[in-house]
């Protein structure tokens, strides 16, 4: 049993088995997304054993000191989807800031995944990572290679990469222990409020959009722990440049958090539909009922409007920007710390909004 994860529990006296596998395996940087639905056909399939036997995902008789043991083998099988035999190479166009025999740093661009998915068609960063460094590392994964964490496909910015196996799992640990500093820009449509503080509130899917992710102070004992810092630091007419450090790497996190202080980031669709639809509804026609008076004053004149419509509607991401990055070397323990400035869409916005 060399490939199974062996620990022993310590939580409440009753628990169900599935909820404690949930939370096991969300501790272990490859699985942190991971479904309790998943972690139930899991179960079923025969991969937990509780004290040496095999018991249903709804058993409730967990005990303190009682041995769980959880097949990896299978745990990647089944919670995963599966890997291509091998990922065709994209000779897509890479900013490199970083590159030596263990790691690189790259500037991923806006509206490309990181990594192939079921619902995901078309190059990913992955591929072409393959066709410009070929060898990474595979501990994530035939279809994730060198990938330790991840951007948003709607998000651009700093990513670092894994070239060997070592690398990639001390990296990940440094992720896990929250050692890796993240810090990002955002442009938002209203200035979050207050301007500047913390979002200390777990984030959840959505109960019914599935695809999304919600923070609700309501229900403050639910989901995962979350933790953001954010400041505005400057105006750009009536958008507001926001820097944000996160502390944990949920889902969506920075989207989510930012939402629940009143603070739409300019061309999210997922989570600002509202406020970016009036914004373009004014920008097209210049009479949306919704439009602030902010927005009138920054953009008086049809042709202002059209160029900045033009800009936002051809750009294939959303003004989220992952600015730095700074983490320890794998090999020799050196502080790496790198920035990063938003693609030259972010300056075009600027200069429309007279800033």
């Amino acid at each position: 049993m060399d490939d199974w994860l062996s620990f022993e529990y310590s939580g409440t006296a009753g628990e169900r088995c599935d909820a404690a596998v949930t939370l096991l395996l969300r501790s272990v940087p490859e699985f942190s997304q991971v479904s309790r639905a998943r972690v139930q056909a899991l179960i079923d399939e025969g991969g937990v054993l509780c004290d040496g036997k095999e018991v249903s995902a709804n058993w409730k008789n967990l005990r303190p000191g009682m041995r769980v043991q959880v097949d990896m083998a299978l745990v990647r099988r089944l919670l995963r989807p599966p890997a291509p035999e091998e990922l065709t190479p994209c000779d897509m166009p890479l900013s490199f800031l970083h590159v030596d025999d263990h790691l690189a740093v790259v500037d991923k661009p806006a509206g490309i995944s990181v990594h192939p998915s079921p619902t995901e068609e078309g190059p990913t960063l992955c591929s072409a990572l393959v066709h410009h460094l070929r060898r990474l590392s595979d501990a994530g994964g035939a279809d994730r290679p060198g990938i330790v964490h991840r951007l948003d496909k709607e998000t651009s910015g700093l990513l670092v990469v894994a070239r060997d196996n070592p690398a990639h799992v001390q990296l990940s640990q440094q992720f896990a222990d929250r050692l890796v500093d993240k810090e990002y820009l955002a442009l938002c449509i209203d200035a979050p409020c207050p301007p500047a503080g913390t979002v200390n509130l777990p984030i959840n899917r959505h109960p019914v959009h599935r695809q999304k992710m919600y923070a609700d102070a309501r229900r403050a004992g639910r989901g995962r722990e979350a933790l953001t810092e954010y400041r505005v630091a400057g105006q750009w007419g009536p958008l507001a440049l926001t820097q944000v450090a996160i502390h944990t790497g949920r889902t969506h996190q920075i989207r989510v958090h930012l939402l629940t202080v009143g603070a739409s980031i300019l061309n999210d669709e997922k989570y600002g539909s509202g406020r970016n639809a009036s914004l373009r509804a004014f920008l097209k026609s210049g009479a949306d009922r919704s439009a602030r008076r902010v927005w009138r004053e920054a953009w008086p004149e049809p042709e202002a409007r059209g160029e900045l419509l033009a800009v936002l509607t051809g750009y294939p991401g959303i003004f989220l920007h992952a600015w730095r990055l700074a983490f320890n070397h794998p090999a020799s323990g050196q502080r790496l710390s790198f920035e990063l400035s938003p693609p030259p869409v972010w300056d075009a916005v600027r200069e429309l909004c007279g800033a």
